[in-house]
C-alpha cells in the first residue's frame, strides 16, 4: 500500500504498525475469547516459573525475558477485559491506558523487569517463606508453591507498573512539557475505543488546549482516510480476524469533519483510501455538548429568595 501511494514509513511507525497487527485478541473479540488467551498466558508464566528453577546460566536470563514478555501480555489482556465492562468510565480508561500501556514504556518495563527479577527472587527466598514448612505440610507443597509463585508474580507486576508509570510521566514531560496528555480527551481515542492495543505517547500533540494525533501516529496505527464523491471524509481501519485474512478488510469507523472525528456505524470501506493529510483530534461533538450543557446549568438564573420579595 505504501508503494502504491508513494509514501514512506519511519522505523518507529513500522514497529508500532506491526505490533498492532500482532495483537493477542482480534477486533470484535468477546471476553470469552480473551479469557481463553488469558489462560494460555497464565500457563506460559507458570512454565517460565518452573523453568527458572530448572535452568541455570544464560538459559535463566532467557527465561527472565520470556516471563517479562508474558507478564506484559497478561497486563494488556486483563486491562482489555476491564475496558469492555461498565466498571471503568471513559475518562479513567484513557488515563490509565495512556499511563501504563504505551509503546514508549512497554519495552522499558520489560527490560527493567528482566534485570531485577533475579534480585526479587533472591529477596523472596530470604524472606519468611523459608520458615513456612508447617503451612506447606498442612496444605501441600504443590499448593504452597503456587502461593509463593503468586507472590513473586505480584511483585514483578507491581515493578512493571511502577516503572511504566514513572517512565511515562518522565517521557511526556521531556517531550511535551505538559501532563495534560494523560487527562485531555481526544475524539480519535474515543472512536478507536478497543481497536488499538496500546497508545503512542510521542504521537500526541497538545495545541491550543486540545489533544491531537499527528499524521505520523495515524500512519503507525494504520488509520486511513476515505473520501466519497460528495466530499464526505471517513476514518478507515484494517479489521483483524482470528484465523483468516480477508481481501476486503478495511472498515469505516468514524466520520471526519475538519480535524475532528465522530463515531459512526461500522461498515465496509468501498471507496479509495489514502493516508490522512492533517492531524486529527480535539474534543468531539459529544464532549462539547456535555461541556455546553454543564455551563448552561451553572449559569442558570436562580429564583429570588422569599426575603428579597
Amino acid at each position: 500500500m505504501c508503494d502504491e501511494m508513494n509514501e514512506d514509513l519511519h522505523r518507529k511507525e513500522v514497529v508500532v504498525f506491526v505490533q498492532e497487527q500482532l495483537r493477542l485478541a482480534a477486533h470484535g473479540a468477546t471476553n470469552y475469547h480473551r479469557a481463553a488467551v488469558l489462560y494460555l498466558l497464565v500457563e506460559g508464566i507458570m512454565t517460565d516459573l518452573f523453568l527458572l528453577i530448572a535452568n541455570d546460566g544464560i538459559l535463566t536470563k532467557i527465561q527472565y525475558v520470556s516471563m517479562g514478555y508474558n507478564l506484559s501480555a497478561l497486563l494488556v489482556m486483563v486491562f482489555e477485559m476491564f475496558e469492555t465492562t461498565t466498571w471503568l468510565c471513559e475518562k479513567w480508561r484513557l488515563r490509565i491506558k495512556r499511563l501504563l500501556f504505551s509503546y514508549e514504556t512497554a519495552f522499558v518495563g520489560e527490560v527493567f523487569t528482566a534485570a531485577l527479577q533475579q534480585y526479587s527472587l533472591t529477596l523472596l527466598n530470604r524472606s519468611n517463606f523459608r520458615e513456612s514448612r508447617p503451612a506447606a505440610l498442612a496444605i501441600s507443597y504443590y499448593a504452597w508453591s503456587l502461593v509463593g509463585h503468586g507472590v513473586f508474580v505480584l511483585i514483578i507486576i507491581a515493578l512493571v507498573v511502577s516503572v511504566r508509570a514513572l517512565w511515562a510521566l518522565t517521557y511526556v514531560w521531556l517531550n511535551q512539557h505538559t501532563w495534560a496528555i494523560f487527562t485531555a480527551p481526544c475524539c480519535v481515542d474515543s472512536t478507536l475505543k478497543l481497536r488499538n492495543k496500546m497508545f503512542l505517547l510521542g504521537g500526541y500533540r497538545w495545541e491550543n488546549g486540545k489533544l491531537y494525533y499527528t499524521m505520523s501516529a495515524l500512519k503507525a496505527f494504520g488509520l486511513l482516510k476515505m473520501e466519497e464523491e460528495y466530499g464526505a471524509e471517513f476514518l478507515v481501519l484494517r479489521k483483524i480476524h482470528w484465523f483468516k485474512v480477508l481481501k476486503d478488510d478495511l472498515f469505516i469507523i468514524g466520520a471526519i469533519s475538519n480535524q475532528r472525528v465522530e463515531k459512526c456505524a461500522e461498515r465496509p470501506c468501498t471507496g479509495i483510501t489514502s493516508f490522512c493529510d492533517r492531524k486529527l483530534g480535539g474534543v468531539g461533538d459529544e464532549g462539547e455538548n456535555h461541556q455546553a450543557a454543564y455551563i448552561h446549568v451553572r449559569n442558570k438564573v436562580q429564583p429570588p429568595l422569599a426575603s428579597d420579595r
